[in-house]
């Protein structure tokens, strides 16, 4: 926070422009990572940038997976029956 900037500019009862320039400010160019804002007694008190670094790219592919069912499932107890008779 500038010496010339109070309290009041931060202030979460009133969302002045400068607030909103700091956020939009911290969130202009940010490609991957993310922004935190703290507040303290209705005031913003710190806006924390964090930056992610993608190193390589992930392929995504496409996966299809086919489940078969069969078409008689068998029946509890119908080899026991065969053999009874």
């Amino acid at each position: 926070m500038n010496q010339n900037q109070s309290d009041s500019d931060y202030s979460t009862q009133k969302i002045t422009p400068q607030l909103i320039s700091q956020i939009v400010d911290a969130l202009r160019n940010k490609a991957y990572g993310s922004i935190e804002i703290y507040v303290e007694n209705y005031n913003v008190v710190q806006i924390t940038q964090r930056t992610i670094t993608k190193l390589k790219k992930h392929e995504t592919k496409n996966i299809s997976i086919t489940i078969r069912r069969p078409d008689r499932l068998p029946v509890v107890g119908a080899s026991a029956q065969r053999q009874s008779e």
